[in-house]
């Protein structure tokens, strides 16, 4: 079965139930499908009216609706969607104690604070410069984003302290009285 056919007859059965309305233009259009899966957003509604008035203002003359509006009326990010990541990526900028946190590395991408800094240069003096290139390389050339970049830091240091210790081996090979060797 292909899935070509499997929509062809979902849109056959969904017409005989009468949840689908073929429009004049050919577009398909689900009347009650609030009542199906739920009230939608208020900016969703928004945007539903504006189309509607644009498409009963911007009829051709060969009866059909242009679909490619103007670039400058497009929403391409809806007002409350734009003011809550801004509000985010101002808190983001924050640490706890309210002071902004510097931009750091090659690519400005790394995020510490004033006190943040200064407790890995205090406990990291020789590599903690070289962690936060290593961080600004790794995030701008994977995209990858972290909470916590001093963390980030503190951790990947800590691995390879791990990795570059030699095994532990406190082998007792001593022998005591009646023992066989």
């Amino acid at each position: 079965m292909n899935k070509i056919g499997t929509v062809e007859r979902a849109i056959k059965v969904f017409m005989e139930f009468g949840l689908v309305e073929v429009l004049t233009d050919g577009a398909f259009y689900m009347a009650d499908i609030q009542l199906l899966i739920g009230q939608s957003s208020t900016e969703g509604e928004r945007k539903k009216r504006e189309r509607t008035r644009l498409q009963r203002q911007k009829l051709l003359p060969s009866g059909k609706v242009d679909i490619c509006p103007p670039i400058d009326q497009v929403d391409k990010c809806p007002p409350i969607l734009e003011i809550r990541d801004k509000e985010y990526r101002d808190k983001s900028l924050e640490n706890r104690e309210g002071e902004y946190a510097r931009t750091l590395g090659r690519y400005q991408n790394v995020f510490l604070s004033a006190g943040e800094l200064s407790e890995l240069q205090a406990d990291f003096p020789t590599v903690w410069q070289e962690y936060i290139e290593r961080l600004s390389e790794y995030m701008a050339s994977t995209g990858r984003t972290y909470k916590s970049h001093a963390a980030t830091i503190r951790r990947w240091i800590a691995d390879d302290r791990r990795k570059a210790a030699p095994p532990a081996r406190d082998r007792d090979y001593s022998v005591k009285d009646g023992d066989t060797v």
